[in-house]
């Protein structure tokens, strides 16, 4: 049961880390900038919603780690905390992201009318 945790653990941190490179972020700002017809803004709005939908199924995951670790938090010893912790700050930042991709897509859906 421990090694199985950390493995999901490594696992969701290396996801975390690995989620947005900075190439990714200068191919969206880059993307932002040259939009300039409709479709340029549909088709940024579904980039977006795309990653809001990706966000807001690994938050999905985390809180159902979380919902885990409540309900048998005995077996997680003194690492447990640090767990709890850990899946916590991931879904909020998670859950952040999701929201502000959320934004970007309506604001980019609205620029498209």
């Amino acid at each position: 049961m421990r090694t199985k945790i950390l493995i999901i653990t490594m696992i969701t941190s290396t996801l975390f880390v690995s989620n947005v490179s900075i190439a990714e972020l200068g191919k969206m700002d880059k993307a932002e900038a040259q939009a300039t017809t409709k479709f340029d803004h549909i088709g940024l709005a579904e980039m977006y919603e795309k990653e809001a939908s990706d966000m807001t199924a690994k938050a999905k995951v985390q809180k159902e780690l979380l919902e885990e670790y409540q309900r048998h938090s005995e077996y997680y010893g003194r690492e447990g905390q640090d767990f709890q912790a850990h899946h916590e700050a991931l879904l909020r930042e998670y859950t952040k992201a999701a929201e502000r991709n959320a934004g970007m897509a309506a604001s980019h859906r609205k620029m498209a009318k």
